[in-house]
């Protein structure tokens, strides 16, 4: 008997249903270990509410989404760089190679003290973190997926005289597509936790700084509203940047068997 697929629909539902269940988790959760310990989802809803008027909100949400813009975005930016760079030349990758080892072996909290002793507390410190952080990762999978590239494929691009755009298009975008989106995903997200952990530990201002001071002050409420802030940037980076990226990259690898008919009427 042949299985479908679930349907879009089916799996939106049975999404629902998993965030139905962590919502009763977290009731559950927060009713054994007491107010003080974890609000409830409804307290937390009101602390949100309550947040989302206040003019501190405003300003620490804005502090928080000029570093994650600028952290994440240098740090996915330097990576898918120098990995397309050392992909064409071995000798740039040798020695590119101990740094990114070094980058990929240390200890993030590491890092973090070292942040603090260069730039002291604030943006300069945050922005380097996520970058140092998120680097490598998009080096190595942007990496990774040109020397996947067919060395056939890019033989013929050059036989028939392909130009730099249609070699990009057609042969190594198709390539890049998988590692570079997961790698996108994986880089957004964990840019989000890292400027957040990183404004914990030593900024004035900013969404880890309000979930320092609201853990400082036993507001429960106000710590979970800012916990699910985060989270909601988070749905929000995913659903409306990474995955329309992801849907406009996989058309340009279903596109890719266009260059065998191009190559044939050049």
């Amino acid at each position: 008997m042949t299985r479908h697929p679930p349907s879009p629909r089916e799996l939106a539902l049975w999404s629902a249903l998993g965030v139905l269940a962590l919502g009763i988790g977290w009731q559950l959760v927060a009713m054994r270990l007491g107010p003080l310990l974890m609000a409830t989802p409804l307290q937390t809803l009101r602390a949100l509410a309550a947040l989302a008027g206040s003019a501190a909100f405003l300003h620490h949400a804005a502090a928080s989404l000029l570093r994650v813009a600028c952290g994440v975005g240098l740090g996915i930016a330097l990576g898918l760089l120098l990995g397309l760079l050392a992909g064409r030349h071995p000798r740039l990758r040798a020695v590119l190679e101990p740094l990114r080892w070094l980058l990929m072996s240390i200890p993030g909290v590491i890092v973090v003290v070292l942040a603090m002793l260069w730039f002291g507390m604030g943006t300069t410190m945050v922005v380097f973190i996520a970058v140092v952080l998120l680097a490598p990762g998009m080096y190595v999978n942007t990496l990774k997926g040109l020397l996947l590239v067919d060395p056939a494929l890019l033989e013929m691009a050059r036989v028939y005289r392909f130009g730099a755009w249609r070699r990009l298009r057609h042969v190594v975008l198709p390539a890049l597509t998988p590692p570079l989106c997961a790698a996108l995903l994986v880089a957004t997200c964990g840019g989000v936790r890292l400027v957040v952990m990183a404004e914990v530990l030593g900024a004035m201002d900013g969404a880890g700084f309000a979930l320092a001071n609201a853990r400082s002050t036993f507001d429960s409420g106000e710590l979970y509203a800012w916990v699910v802030l985060v989270l909601g940037l988070v749905a929000l980076l995913e659903l409306g940047l990474l995955r329309p990226l992801q849907r406009r990259l996989t058309r340009w690898q279903e596109d890719a068997p266009a260059m065998h008919r191009e190559a044939g009427d050049a």
